[in-house]
């Protein structure tokens, strides 16, 4: 089919739209979604170790922890899983770069499940606080802190923003913190955490690639997962796959899903090396090429 050259994009569309390779492979569902849902999660070393590193420092140390890494390492993931694993509420933020004052007002917000009406006047910055002391004492004295995950924080350019998180961990009503804290970004965050907040962590992970025995394991894991009962890529194309995606989860998701498009768009029982080809050079595209 010589059309698939082109752009997948065009063409291909309506074939993700409706899902219909799934039938084609025998597959319950999409194997490569973006998901943190448990039921599709794979056991990895190095992803794994992240999280036993950040459960001690939010349940021994007792302070915030740092988790970053590149794009696409699955840092929402190994946050959302430690979350599940440590129980309690959890608050993820996933845009945190606003002032101080809003930022609290939002969390408080989230705690109450409130949605304040677009222009409404916030409460000021007193009140705020002492709605937090209240919300996060409660859990706290029940033994399940709520968990606050401050998502991309490297996008945080207030540092008062940064000084309120400080400034909540100071909240105890029986010893430890009220609430645990987790700040996740990528590594330029590194150089926006000012000191008084980073003198505080008592635990940061730096998540990098995957090797390729653990990409290797993700793209048949996640197959697995989904119903796969017979193999549908060989050694070699996993070994591709992994240089190509450079061991990033995101990245892995995306090629996998687009040989296999290509593979059930050609009516192949399984894709061939012309299929994975073709979507390296959609999903990966040579940017000295653009």
């Amino acid at each position: 089919m010589d059309g698939l050259d082109g752009p997948l994009t065009d063409g291909l569309r309506p074939f993700r739209e409706f899902l219909v390779y799934l039938d084609h492979f025998g597959l319950t569902a999409l194997p490569f979604a973006e998901s943190t849902s448990t039921e599709v999660l794979v056991p990895l070393s190095t992803r794994d170790a992240a999280r036993r590193r950040l459960r001690y420092g939010l349940e021994q140390g007792q302070g915030p922890v740092l988790l970053f890494g590149p794009p696409g390492s699955g840092k929402t993931v190994v946050a959302a899983s430690l979350a599940r694993e440590l129980g309690g509420r959890t608050i993820h933020l996933s845009y945190p770069a606003m002032p101080a004052p809003q930022f609290l007002a939002f969390l408080a917000d989230e705690l109450d499940g409130l949605h304040r009406v677009p222009g409404a006047e916030a409460p000021g910055l007193h009140a705020t606080l002492r709605r937090l002391r209240t919300q996060l004492a409660g859990p706290a004295s029940r033994g399940k802190p709520v968990l606050v995950i401050v998502d991309e924080a490297q996008l945080i350019d207030d540092r008062g923003t940064f000084e309120a998180l400080r400034l909540l961990q100071n909240f105890s009503s029986a010893g430890p913190p009220d609430l645990r804290l987790m700040i996740v970004g990528s590594p330029e965050v590194l150089l926006t955490l000012p000191p008084s907040l980073a003198d505080r962590l008592t635990a940061r992970y730096a998540l990098g690639s995957m090797t390729e025995e653990e990409s290797a394991a993700y793209v048949v894991g996640r197959l697995e997962k989904a119903g796969a009962r017979l193999p549908l890529f060989d050694d070699e194309q996993l070994s591709a796959m992994h240089l190509h995606a450079e061991g990033l989860p995101r990245r892995l998701n995306r090629l996998a899903d687009l040989t296999l498009l290509m593979a059930f768009a050609e009516g192949l029982d399984r894709p061939d090396a012309r299929c994975l080809d073709i979507a390296v050079r959609d999903a990966c595209p040579d940017p000295l090429l653009a």
